[in-house]
């Protein structure tokens, strides 16, 4: 197993524990961080056939997860 697959895969144990964590303490704007943070790693991983670099892969992907952050944090904050 590269070094690579083993950060991906911290990445989804530490992202899978925020959102373990703001379920419990019933902290939506804590499960929508995490639900940004997956959805980023899913996107990353999603586009890696399209041959773009990780870097790039990277931007694209926590890109869409701070816009789906962000987007839910207004949701709650105006409900």
């Amino acid at each position: 197993m590269s070094a690579y697959t083993v950060l991906q895969l911290f990445e989804l144990l530490l992202f899978s524990g925020v959102f373990f964590y703001g379920s419990a303490t019933h902290r939506p704007s804590i499960v929508v961080l995490a639900g940004g943070l997956l959805l980023g790693k899913a996107v990353l991983n999603v586009i890696g056939s399209d041959g773009a670099s990780l870097y790039r892969r990277s931007l694209i992907g926590y890109g869409v997860g701070a816009i789906f952050i962000a987007v839910g944090v207004v949701l709650f904050r105006i409900t």
